[in-house]
């Protein structure tokens, strides 16, 4: 008897698109309770070239793996020339994102096997991921914590992923973790001592990030994001481009009570970011929201009158003259108070906070003394090629 055929075909058209976005479905991750399905709204957008952010600094091409004729696995792989910008030691890195397959490590090995003859066609040296489409969106296999639910920008994958890469030839280069802070855990008292202190500054101010200025806001959190990441593994600087749709498209998700700037002399020193936990919301919708109008409706019925119980913080930073000052270095645990206590009282319960390095310890340290704990990891991948 004759072994299966795997077929890997290159996306081209919108029906082949289509069929690309809808693979986790016909694998059955739709079966899994914990798996919520993104809004494909947001990929059709970033593989669009008339649209994309990513498109506009970098390439793509996309696949899909078949098997007796039915989709069974897909991968991209792109070259980010941002990147290449911002980390010129490390020349010639592709990145693979977009994967998912089924437990089958032949069907694996193909998908990999065409994302590394581009790459090498790029002039690419190592593949690694995966990224959707770059450090700032969903990233890495989950590897730990399957019993709960992905939050909105995360990942949730089948326990067999991670020794599925393995099998293609790739490992571990970086570990993430998701952290869980439940409200009204208390912080530790050296944290709640050097808030106190900081905060009493008379220069120093925090507030609430104002959403009729979001353009404005948008531009704070660009600005400190670009210079408090700047040293952190794989980073890339956010454009004005990604600036917008934060401004324009994540506007109706904000809560300005889990956004926050701390001014010192009137002047952006820091930001934390945080936002609802839409996943909670659009569990049902199948991953279609504006092209199937009563989802949107229902969002916004829900986003007014059930709003999610839960937050995910994104991004909490610091410019780099404040960090290194001792007068002001505790910014961080006056916006972790901040947010612990005007998150309760707008009545979510709990939140995570995600991503951070696994060797990122002065990060780490500080979400310890927040009493969080660490509740999910997610694995990056890397081959040389």
């Amino acid at each position: 008897m004759n072994a299966p055929v795997i077929d890997v075909r290159p996306v081209r058209t919108k029906k082949e698109l289509e069929v690309f976005l809808h693979v986790p479905w016909t694998i059955g991750m739709d079966q899994e309770k914990n798996w919520v399905p993104p809004l494909l709204d947001d990929y059709r957008k970033q593989l669009d070239p008339k649209k994309s952010v990513f498109l506009a600094h970098g390439e793509i091409e996309c696949w899909t793996a078949f098997k007796d004729g039915k989709p069974v696995g897909r991968i991209s792989a792109q070259v980010d020339f941002d990147y290449d910008k911002t980390w010129p030691q490390e020349p010639k890195t592709a990145f693979f994102g977009f994967f998912e397959c089924i437990d089958d490590a032949a069907v694996a090995k193909a998908l990999f096997a065409v994302a590394e003859a581009w790459s090498k066609k790029k002039d690419r040296v190592r593949l690694r991921g995966p990224m959707t489409l770059d450090s700032k969106g969903e990233i890495g296999v989950l590897i730990e914590g399957f019993d709960t639910p992905n939050m909105i920008g995360t990942t949730w994958n089948r326990p067999f992923m991670d020794p599925l890469i393995q099998s293609a030839g790739y490992a571990k280069v970086k570990d993430l973790l998701g952290w869980w802070y439940t409200a009204h855990t208390p912080l530790d008292e050296l944290t709640a001592k050097v808030a106190k202190k900081t905060r009493e500054l008379p220069n120093v101010k925090i507030r609430n990030m104002d959403i009729k200025e979001i353009r404005r806001e948008a531009g704070i959190i660009q600005e400190v994001y670009n210079e408090a990441w700047k040293n952190n593994w794989n980073f890339t600087p956010f454009t004005d481009m990604e600036l917008l749709v934060i401004a324009n498209e994540y506007k109706m998700f904000i809560d300005t009570e889990l956004a926050y700037v701390a001014e010192v002399d009137g002047k952006p020193a820091a930001m934390l970011f945080a936002i609802p936990d839409i996943n909670e919301l659009i569990r049902d919708f199948k991953g279609e929201l504006m092209r199937n109008p009563i989802n949107l409706i229902k969002l916004l019925w829900r986003l007014k009158f059930n709003r999610p119980k839960n937050a995910r913080l994104i991004m909490l930073g610091i410019k780099d003259e404040f960090r290194a000052s001792r007068k002001y270095g505790a910014l961080a645990a006056v916006l972790y108070e901040e947010i612990s206590k005007k998150g309760s009282a707008a009545g979510y319960g709990a939140g995570e906070l995600s991503w951070t390095l696994e060797d990122n310890t002065q990060i780490n340290r500080g979400i310890e003394r927040m009493n969080a704990k660490i509740y999910k990891k997610w694995r990056m991948y890397e081959r040389p090629l």
